[in-house]
């Protein structure tokens, strides 16, 4: 395989949220656990989350599942399923070809 898939041979698990509630839009439903492929790194970096607060990155992964800011991970070794356990991304860019077609995605956690 070519291009950075070919670089995807870790497999996380995730679930996308798919209802919200209350005033402050928490969530109130997750999809179906999925599994995909990806490449988790160890990250030790200063970044800004999405409310432009710094804080200290942990990992980065590069996958091209269909995951969003609101999913929820577990890495290997974690307790699948369990809402305590999941990682929450600070941050999720999306990276194109010259065409504009997604290549892959980069989850900052």
């Amino acid at each position: 395989m070519s291009g950075p898939g070919g670089l995807f041979n870790q497999t996380f698990s995730f679930r996308n949220v798919v209802g919200r509630s209350g005033p402050a839009g928490d969530p109130s439903g997750f999809s179906a656990t999925a599994t995909a492929k990806g490449r988790i790194q160890p990250s030790r970096r200063l970044v800004r989350n999405s409310a432009g607060n710094e804080v200290m990155s942990t990992h980065v992964l590069y996958t091209s599942a269909p995951v969003t800011l609101k999913s929820r991970f577990w890495f290997p070794g974690d307790v699948i399923g369990d809402p305590e356990a999941a990682r929450r991304p600070i941050g999720v860019d999306e990276h194109v070809d010259g065409r504009g077609v997604l290549v892959f995605k980069k989850v900052t956690f």
